[in-house]
């Protein structure tokens, strides 16, 4: 039988949950014949394109990191708190509030007997610290400063140096890696495979170290800290060309009295992106759920392309709209922290 795996594209946990899909099918499909499942096609998708309709899924679909299809699929799974079912699932549904989609899929496959051996459990580690922005100020310097060796490098910069594979600035390029990754014979984990690191990720990871550098030497001239919401803005919208490749958590370097970050982009004529995050070293400052949030925003000033979680979200909404949007993001925040 023949399926297609459709999963969150240009994201490590979108890469890692098709991974573990794919390598380990028989545990999420006991029902079918392992030996005559045939993975047909790996597809990254962004979470608007399910939410909006613009792509449509098949019954015999396997959709992973991603909102809840309206149309019926074979298999369902995402950890995201803005994509909680408001009722039962069927079968071969699966949501829960976890740090990873990966690691939920490993949670899973173990509860239905799948070895859960060292090398599985340290990848799980990294994924749930990655997806879920649980790093410590070390890890930060670990994976997003450049280091004297690279010689050992830890499980968790190992998966960043994966992942900096397609999060080039050339879409076409990223969706090709993306595919190419997760075509051929695969290890036991995601980090694993003579064809993935013959592909060398390192020399993808220092261009991106590069990157970074230049990022954060072009944002300088125009990031803002607005006191009144505690809240890191980066207007992006005036800016004709920013350098290099974002670092998400700089914002939190350069302000350490931040509790927020808010990224926003016009993407077209017609479509501003919005990005919004909590302070990583002090998520106890975070007082509001900035994935509700972030869902309400792409409801009211948007068409519905929203959500995300607890601490880091992100909607899609019109440009007309986009001051609005940013004043009313920025009261929202300014309420939270009078309690």
């Amino acid at each position: 039988m023949k399926f297609r795996i459709i999963t969150h594209g240009g994201c490590t946990d979108g890469y890692a949950s098709a991974f573990i899909v794919k390598k380990y099918t028989s545990y999420f499909l006991p029902e079918h014949d392992s030996s005559k499942i045939d993975i047909t096609e790996v597809r990254g998708l962004q979470p608007k394109d399910i939410q909006l309709g613009l792509f449509r899924c098949q019954k015999n679909d396997l959709v992973l990191d991603l909102p809840q299809p309206k149309e019926k699929v074979l298999l369902w799974c995402d950890h995201h708190s803005t994509s909680e079912p408001s009722e039962g699932l069927p079968e071969h549904y699966y949501w829960k509030k976890t740090p990873s989609c990966a690691g939920y899929l490993l949670d899973l496959a173990v509860q239905k007997k799948l070895p859960f051996t060292k090398d599985l459990q340290e990848f799980k580690n990294a994924i749930d610290i990655m997806d879920s922005a649980a790093y410590s100020k070390n890890d930060i310097m670990d994976c997003f400063y450049p280091k004297r060796s690279y010689d050992h490098p830890s499980i968790l910069l190992r998966l960043h140096m994966i992942g900096a594979m397609f999060h080039t600035k050339d879409p076409n390029l990223n969706d090709e890696i993306f595919r190419t990754l997760l075509s051929g014979p695969l290890g036991e984990t995601p980090l694993e495979g003579k064809q993935l690191w013959d592909l060398n990720p390192f020399m993808y990871y220092k261009a991106q170290l590069e990157g970074y550098k230049q990022w954060r030497e072009a944002v300088d001239t125009f990031i803002k800290y607005n006191e009144e919401s505690h809240c890191v803005v980066q207007d992006n919208r005036e800016v004709r060309f920013i350098p290099g490749v974002p670092d998400r958590f700089y914002a939190y370097v350069k302000f350490p009295q931040s509790s927020y970050n808010l990224v926003i982009r016009n993407l077209d004529e017609k479509e501003t992106q919005i990005a919004l995050g909590s302070n990583i070293f002090h998520k106890d400052r975070c007082k509001i759920d900035i994935g509700s949030l972030c869902k309400q925003i792409g409801e009211k000033f948007g068409s519905g392309a929203g959500g995300g979680h607890y601490y880091v979200g992100g909607a899609t909404i019109s440009v007309r709209n986009s001051n609005k949007a940013l004043e009313f993001i920025l009261e929202r925040m300014k309420e939270g922290e009078k309690g």
